[in-house]
């Protein structure tokens, strides 16, 4: 092959290179976010703990959208086989748990905590990502752990929980 030929193939492989290095750039989720936002968002969060370290679950039902949310852990493979022997469509989920978790709160004798570690917010406009590791504390004992997920959305100036998806361990 002449000089000039692999010159040319050497162009080419390169330019190939630098379009799929662009190419990959691009593929990064962008956030139409700001600092703002961001900081009511984890000021909600915050509402979220201190509703539960004062028990307050009717505060702590004023800080999702409506009732309605997703407020629920995920299930194990067990507790869906075992809840699938009485309801053959069970899907994992089953009904919000909000409104059992806020009596949890009124009635409970015990002091409560939940605690985040690893706090990551992803907002774009009026919407937004929340995940964090937690250790759900009952008398200063760690009861369980895992991995929480909110969604959450800015509607009249305010923000907002969409829904709330928890492992536990």
């Amino acid at each position: 092959m002449n000089k000039k030929r692999m010159g040319t193939v050497f162009l080419a492989i390169l330019m190939c290179g630098l379009v799929s290095q662009a190419s990959a750039q691009d593929a990064e989720p962008k956030f139409n976010s700001n600092g703002d936002d961001i900081a009511k968002i984890r000021g909600l969060l915050d509402e979220f703990r201190q509703d539960i370290i004062r028990k307050d679950g009717y505060a702590l039902t004023k800080l999702v959208l409506n009732p309605d949310v997703l407020f629920h852990h995920t299930n194990t493979q067990e507790e869906i086989d075992s809840a699938r022997k009485y309801n053959a469509h069970f899907d994992g989920i089953g009904p919000s748990q909000l409104d059992g978790f806020a009596k949890l709160l009124a009635t409970s004798k015990d002091k409560l905590e939940e605690r985040f570690r690893n706090i990551e917010i992803r907002q774009d406009g009026p919407l937004g990502l929340v995940t964090f590791n937690y250790d759900f504390v009952i008398n200063d004992k760690v009861h369980h752990s895992g991995l929480e997920v909110w969604q959450v959305c800015k509607i009249d100036g305010q923000w907002k929980i969409l829904s709330v998806a928890w492992t536990i361990y």
